[in-house]
């Protein structure tokens, strides 16, 4: 079971010389208030250092024959790279066009009539509008990487009962370092168990790969596009 960010703390207290604290998010003391900035961007570090599994979703934008621009979820940190995003009018992945190759589309410079997307302005955007009933679905990584006691999840900490969504280890041993870095201490030891732990965590992570699988009645490469396509 995991363990609280609290418990959590209290562990890592006397490695970086501190009294293990009663409360966390309650307290009003200088130490108790560094250490929750220390775990929050400890807590960042390892949410940001891969594409979790436990962190993955799949958002679904439906079109109306006009609508081009789709808001990205709340939670959206990024999509995993070389991610798709398939339409279900022509059952295969849309292609990714880069800023430059859609402004010259923008201004009449090549089209593309087959469908494509690009990510701006915090939106999921299509060329051309999806049609009406015509999904586009894509995986994406999730930055709430924090269980609240009532089971919903959120990007931070806020409360002594939190859980760490990822391995709560890899977390200590990131606030170990993280908490030397901040107080200007040498940190070199601390830094490479962190990475060592993390590491490992990510290969285990990796062993549980999403497979894609194509229909044999469909073609394994995308539709040409008459231009130069940055991915």
């Amino acid at each position: 079971m995991s363990r609280t960010v609290l418990e959590i703390v209290r562990s890592a207290a006397p490695a970086i010389g501190l009294e293990r604290p009663g409360v966390l998010f309650g307290s009003t003391s200088r130490t108790e208030i560094e250490l929750q900035r220390a775990v929050i961007e400890a807590a960042d570090m390892v949410l940001r250092a891969h594409d979790w599994r436990k962190l993955m979703k799949i958002s679904t934008s439906t079109g109306d024959g006009s609508e081009t621009e789709f808001a990205l979820p709340s939670d959206f940190l990024r999509m995993p790279k070389d991610a798709d995003v398939w339409s279900s009018r022509t059952q295969s992945p849309l292609s990714r066009i880069s800023p430059e190759d859609w402004l010259q589309m923008d201004v009449g410079i090549g089209d593309f009539s087959y469908g494509a997307w690009t990510l701006f302005g915090g939106n999921m955007v299509f060329r051309p509008a999806l049609s009406t009933g015509e999904t586009a679905r894509y995986w994406y990584v999730s930055k709430e990487v924090v269980q609240g006691t009532d089971g919903a999840r959120k990007e931070r900490f806020s409360d002594d009962d939190d859980l760490f969504v990822l391995d709560d280890r890899v977390l200590e041993l990131a606030l170990i370092y993280q908490w030397r870095k901040d107080k200007g201490l040498d940190y070199a030891e601390e830094m490479q168990a962190a990475d060592a732990a993390l590491s490992r965590e990510v290969e285990s992570d990796k062993g549980a790969r999403i497979v894609t699988q194509r229909s044999s009645r469909l073609p394994a490469t995308k539709v040409a596009y008459p231009g130069v396509i940055t991915p």
